[in-house]
């Protein structure tokens, strides 16, 4: 995997008279490029908690099969806790997932 290089123009390098004023430096100019990892990036973009729809996403496609009897008629079970639109419908995906129900064999598990 590579790296994505970020540089400042050759024009003319950052010192501390032309950065404005916001109080204390809380980072260090150098001529030397930072080097941020993508892979850092993207764990921390993905990581359990911090975006509720992608934790949701990954606990259906999870649990698309049955543990038990393998078959693939899986059924999310929520609560009636979800937000209503405008003209009384649930809005898909703001109900609280809280398990999966096997269509086949009727096999219950918690999310």
């Amino acid at each position: 995997m590579s790296d994505l290089k970020v540089y400042w123009p050759d024009s003319e390098p950052a010192t501390a008279e032309t950065l404005p004023d916001n109080g204390p430096a809380t980072h260090n100019i150098s001529s030397e490029p930072e080097i941020y990892s993508f892979a850092e990036w993207v764990d921390k973009l993905h990581r359990p908690g911090s975006n509720p729809a992608a934790l949701r996403a990954h606990r259906l496609n999870a649990n698309q099969i049955c543990p038990d009897c393998r078959r693939v008629g899986v059924f999310p079970l929520m609560l009636n806790d979800g937000r209503l639109d405008g003209s009384g419908r649930l809005v898909p995906g703001s109900a609280t997932l809280v398990g999966f129900r096997c269509e086949t064999c009727s096999h219950e598990w918690p999310a």
